[in-house]
């Protein structure tokens, strides 16, 4: 059980569940070697998809993607065998479209948000999240550094810990917003998404998702060390 008491400008949570508090997680964020500030500061537009009660999304040839969990590899988004629903059904809701470079995480559960399971969007085709997938847009930050970053040991400890209560895992847009991330230099944060890019995207693109999960650990460990000073 946790109570909520947040402002627009420090997202505070305060819990009841000791395991929030335990100081290890303090630890791990103490020895980044970056000054960490609000994810919230960066988001521009955050929800998830539509809620449609009593009814399945119905597969439509040449309909919408609808994205849910499934889709979430560790180097994008998995077209294969996606439900295509068709424009203006239920879950064609504008705020729930689906840009290039938006983050997707997902919202909840042991098999995926306990899994770290969160891509960033690389394609112009047009696409809707679930009700199980949180959208979220950022500016002003390289969304594929944020995606690395929260992979790393300082991000994963701090939804570690915000999951770590009572319940199924779950984090609200608040406690995204709560997220810390490194106010990193440029040129990193281009460097990440560029290997990204080079390294990880075409592997992903030829269904190789085995070898892109691996670079995906590769440049995580590598951002991990740098975050660390070593």
């Amino acid at each position: 059980m946790f109570l909520t008491h947040r402002s627009q400008s420090d997202e505070l949570v305060t819990r009841l569940d000791p395991a929030y508090w335990h100081p290890a997680y303090g630890e791990v964020l103490g020895r980044c070697v970056l000054p960490l500030v609000p994810m919230g500061r960066f988001i521009e537009h955050i929800t998830y998809g539509a809620i449609v009660t009593g009814r399945r999304p119905q597969h439509v040839l040449g309909g919408i993607p609808l994205l849910g969990q499934g889709t979430l590899r560790h180097g994008g988004v998995d077209f294969e065998g996606v439900t295509r629903v068709a424009p203006g059904s239920p879950w064609d809701i504008e705020r729930a479209r689906v840009l290039s470079g938006d983050l997707l995480i997902a919202r909840s559960g042991a098999g995926s948000l306990e899994k770290n399971r969160l891509v960033v969007y690389h394609s112009s085709q047009t696409a809707l999240v679930d009700c199980f997938v949180d959208l979220v847009r950022l500016t002003g930050i390289e969304p594929d550094f944020v995606a690395a970053f929260l992979r790393t040991r300082f991000g994963w400890a701090q939804i570690h810990r915000l999951i770590n209560g009572v319940g199924p895992a779950n984090l609200s847009f608040n406690e995204i917003r709560s997220l810390r991330v490194p106010d990193a230099p440029e040129d990193l944060q281009r460097e990440i998404a560029r290997r990204h890019a080079d390294e990880i995207l075409p592997l992903h693109r030829r269904r190789e998702f085995g070898p892109a999960a691996d670079g995906i650990r590769r440049l995580v460990a590598d951002l991990e060390r740098r975050l660390g000073g070593e």
